[in-house]
């Protein structure tokens, strides 16, 4: 799936931006502080309907707004479009859609691009325990074959049991 625009309002260090897209690669490039990393995690937060930085999402916020929104839309390999979006505002659940409907979590909507993010303060994947590894291939699974999410719960599940019975 290829995402062809974003959208974003009072997102981190954007007021209002608009990105369009095409196939192939992309290059984002600025000086320091021009707000790059904050458009990469924009992608994902409306991809994924989450931070890839954070886990207090009031952190997302622009300085001073009272909410942020990521829109985006992408096309298919048939060629159809997708619009995801997600709205933030403190105090209250976020608003995800996908195609106009609203949605719990991206996670489970079929048409979406999956996304998968690595930054320098995520070196802990490659320098970090085996267990850190394990536990970010099986996000990446999770996302990529959504109907295997329900077997590996269940096997977590099987495999804590066992192991309080031989405690």
């Amino acid at each position: 799936m290829l995402v062809t625009r974003l959208r974003l309002r009072d997102f981190r260090s954007y007021a209002a931006a608009e990105v369009g897209l095409g196939p192939g690669l992309t290059v984002v490039h600025g000086r320091n502080g021009a707000g790059k990393t904050n458009l990469l995690e924009a992608l994902y937060f409306g991809c994924t309907g989450r931070s890839c930085r954070t886990s207090n999402e009031r952190e997302v916020l622009r300085f001073g707004a009272p909410a942020a929104r990521v829109e985006l839309t992408a096309l298919d390999a048939d060629g159809r479009e997708h619009r995801l979006a997600v709205g933030f505002q403190p105090g209250e659940p976020k608003h995800l859609s996908a195609d106009g409907a609203a949605v719990q979590r991206m996670v489970d909507v079929q048409a979406r691009p999956l996304v998968s993010v690595f930054l320098p303060d995520r070196l802990e994947l490659v320098k970090g325990p085996p267990a850190l590894r394990r536990s970010h291939l099986d996000q990446v699974i999770a996302a990529t074959w959504p109907g295997r999410a329900a077997t590996r719960r269940a096997y977590a599940q099987a495999l804590a049991q066992r192991n309080a019975l031989l405690a």
